[in-house]
């Protein structure tokens, strides 16, 4: 295990499994203390994960990790996590913003009515400025910190119709990317103000990765042997963490940067259970 990041504290939202998984393992890997957080407890019975199973599994390698429930769209929740986690260690250095209702059910705009949105822009936008409010302010007393948002290449997409446009299986475009661009957006806006404040604020893009749901239930068509694991966007994270405010206000694509810096990926995968 490595040192770049001892004696921090990271606080990863949805890190039950899939990429929030990979991130809060890296992080630990490197010697942060780790605070698992999703809605995803044991008790709800989750075949793919749970938070305590990643607490564990961090600490069986000789990191250092506990689980919070934590259901983000829950104002209540997010003040009492946030407030447990300064009352247990004293600080929070690093926040990744990772939990997020994802693309699949986002459906059609046509006949569609605003609750769609509204579901998606909850988890995928207010959460991460919701809890950046409360944490930001408190890591400016202690110097700074790193908030870390994931996002998706969904922000991006998709490019203006032609005259042949037909449907795609499997869009994510309704929510899901409507909330990526917009959280893309909010990293920009407001960075310039955080890092007055000595704290930095960056957008990071998996890329297309294979994850324990993709594994469990794989969508028809689509090629997962080149997919990234959740590793390369970890190993992502803590690169950005040891230096962030070099990164901040950007959007920054995992394999690319791990490419760049030739940092090592050591073929940790989903859960396979």
């Amino acid at each position: 295990m490595g040192s770049a990041l001892e004696g921090k504290v990271a606080v990863v939202t949805g890190s039950s499994r899939g990429i929030g998984r990979g991130i809060a393992m890296c992080l630990a890997d490197e010697g942060a203390d780790v605070v698992v957080c999703a809605r995803s407890d044991e008790s709800a019975a989750n075949p793919l994960g749970s938070i305590e199973q990643t607490a564990q599994e961090i600490r069986d390698l000789g990191g250092k990790a506990v689980a919070m429930k934590l259901d983000v769209t829950k104002d209540d929740e997010v003040r009492s996590v946030v407030e447990a986690v300064i009352r247990d260690y004293g600080h929070i250095d690093i926040v990744v913003n990772n939990a997020a209702r994802m693309g699949q059910g986002g459906g059609d705009f046509w006949g569609s009515g605003p609750e769609n949105l509204d579901a998606y822009y909850f988890t995928n936008v207010r959460a991460p400025y919701f809890i950046t409010t409360l944490v930001a302010p408190h890591m400016e007393t202690l110097g700074g910190g790193a908030i870390i948002n994931i996002t998706s290449a969904g922000a991006n997409l998709p490019p203006p119709p032609g005259p042949d446009w037909q449907l795609p299986a499997g869009r994510t475009y309704v929510g899901y990317g409507i909330t990526k661009a917009a959280l893309n957006r909010w990293v920009a806006g407001v960075a310039g103000e955080l890092r007055l404040r000595n704290v930095a604020i960056v957008a990071v893009d998996p890329g297309r990765t294979v994850v324990e749901r993709n594994i469990a239930n794989p969508i028809a068509g689509v090629d997962y042997t080149t997919a990234n694991t959740p590793e390369t966007t970890g190993r992502a994270v803590v690169f950005i963490c040891q230096d962030a405010m070099t990164f901040t206000g950007r959007v920054v694509e995992s394999k690319e940067l791990v490419d760049q810096n030739n940092l090592q990926v050591t073929g940790m995968t989903p859960r396979m259970n």
